[in-house]
């Protein structure tokens, strides 16, 4: 395990604990007994988090080789200066080299810091956003003064998919808990800490395997087996990773329209696959609370009880209009505020399931 490391990040550009726990990723969770420092999985790697005022720090407890290793597959001298590692699709920046020293960690301090600015997306000045924001409707001014530096993670395409298939009709605790199950029985160990052992997410071809639905059924999947083992079977028709990487370089609608031909994958799932792992920062997945929130937007839509697909397009729209081309964001912000709230409805009214750990995610996502 390393020692604390640190990145300067201002405590108004980052928000960790709404960021990490506000259902985007479901591998995060509190380190032991602190509230504000967390444990989790990313680019095969298990991290230690907490912050001060000016910095985020860090610490690697445990950690794999960077994938399909160009050193050790003897790639090195078969790729063109052109090609690059498939892998990075999945873990965002660029193979690094071996560190040189004798230290704990496989590189140098460098390589971790670039994945935290990128799973963070530390080079966007989020207090600029919010400035910019506050200034598209009052809505997001009044409703987001807590929800100063709640950030959009750049998450693995991979992960994040599957991720999301076990969220339909969820909640965070339970999902978190079929996210960790696929871990457990199809990934690859990195590491043991603290009594607990802690695996990578698996590679898709890992989730084509015979009797995987079946598996996952015993597993407690219910119906998202059946998704899970159909959609990894397309995928890897499709290309696998290259498919992934084809979809980061669509447009936003036509990567929808792309991820809406797997099995188990609709409208508001591939609008979270968009937003959270291909980069397109536009996409609104819309849930009872983006549909609750829409009506500060569309005051028609106090009239209908349920989302239809027209509906779901004009949402979409709305927020892409007045938020531009980071409206996905924004509305992340404004979803995290809306969760909030309600929560703190349910606890004023005395009910036992408060938590945003309770909340449905048809309800959520």
């Amino acid at each position: 395990m390393s020692q604390w490391m640190k990145i300067t990040c201002l405590y108004e550009q980052l928000q960790l604990k709404t960021t990490l726990a506000g259902g985007q990723s479901f591998r995060w969770k509190n380190h032991g007994s602190v509230d504000d420092e967390f444990i989790g999985v990313f680019a095969n790697i298990v991290w230690v988090l907490k912050q001060t005022s000016t910095e985020l720090l860090y610490k690697v407890v445990g950690e794999l080789p960077y994938p399909n290793s160009q050193e050790q597959s003897s790639k090195k001298q078969r790729l063109s200066v052109i090609e690059t590692n498939p892998a990075e699709i999945r873990i965002k920046v660029a193979e690094p080299d071996p560190c040189s020293g004798k230290g704990k960690l496989l590189y140098s301090q460098r390589y971790y810091e670039k994945l935290l600015r990128m799973y963070f997306r530390l080079d966007v000045d989020l207090e600029l956003c919010y400035k910019e924001w506050n200034k598209c409707h009052v809505h997001f001014e009044n409703s987001t003064g807590q929800f100063y530096a709640v950030r959009q993670l750049d998450q693995d395409p991979v992960e994040n998919l599957f991720s999301f298939i076990c969220s339909q009709n969820n909640n965070i605790s339970r999902i978190s808990g079929l996210v960790e199950k696929i871990c457990t029985y199809y990934g690859d160990r990195i590491c043991d800490y603290n009594g607990v052992t802690y695996y990578n997410f698996p590679s898709v071809d890992k989730l084509v395997v015979p009797q995987l639905e079946a598996h996952l059924r015993e597993l407690s999947f219910g119906y998202r087996a059946k998704y899970i083992a159909k959609s990894a079977e397309e995928i890897l028709a499709k290309g696998d990773l290259e498919w992934f990487r084809k979809l980061q370089q669509l447009d936003y609608k036509e990567a929808h329209r792309e991820l809406l031909t797997l099995t188990g994958i609709g409208p508001k799932v591939a609008d979270c696959i968009c937003l959270m792992s291909l980069n397109h920062l536009e996409a609104i997945p819309v849930d009872t609370h983006v549909f609750q929130i829409a009506r500060n937007y569309l005051p028609h839509l106090a009239k209908c009880k349920t989302v239809t697909g027209k509906m779901y397009g004009e949402i979409g729209d709305k927020f892409r209009e007045i938020y531009g081309p980071k409206a996905g964001w924004a509305q992340t912000v404004l979803f995290c505020a809306d969760l909030q709230r309600f929560k703190e409805n349910r606890e004023n009214t005395g009910s036992q399931k408060g938590s945003a750990g309770s909340t449905v995610v048809n309800s959520k996502r």
